[in-house]
């Protein structure tokens, strides 16, 4: 029987400063252009090339490399997920476009957008918690 060790991280994933600066120029880089919404109109996507909701970029994860980054976003209120997710489908071209024009990087990473849902797993945390307290008393 293996030993498992809780305390141990399983991945060593080290994160650099200048990983953390490119990090916070991404972020920069991509709350300017939502905030701007001048995104391109795409043949036969019209009405998928538009921004669905305000939406909120949470957290750019890098790799220790800068050749890939996953973009996490929350979109206004937890409404239209599915088409905020197909907005930055289509839009992915853009946003690379927009980092290659904005900063100086060597590469320009591999996008990849993924919703956040931090927010709803914490209320859920704290209803779960919030019943548990009650039934106890």
């Amino acid at each position: 029987m293996s030993k498992l060790n809780l305390f141990k991280p399983e991945s060593k994933k080290t994160v650099s400063r200048k990983n953390d600066k490119v990090a916070a120029q991404l972020k920069e880089c991509f709350s300017f252009a939502i905030s701007r919404g001048d995104f391109p109109i795409l043949p036969n996507h019209e009405d998928e090339s538009k921004m669905p909701t305000p939406i909120t970029i949470t957290y750019i994860d890098l790799s220790p490399d800068l050749r890939n980054a996953t973009i996490f976003y929350t979109p206004l209120g937890g409404l239209k997920k599915e088409e905020t997710k197909r907005f930055f489908e289509l839009q992915t071209h853009y946003f690379k476009d927009l980092i290659a024009k904005k900063m100086k990087l060597r590469f320009i990473p591999n996008l990849t957008f993924k919703l956040d849902d931090s927010l709803e797993y914490s209320e859920r945390i704290e209803a779960l918690l919030k019943n548990n307290a009650t039934s106890k008393l």
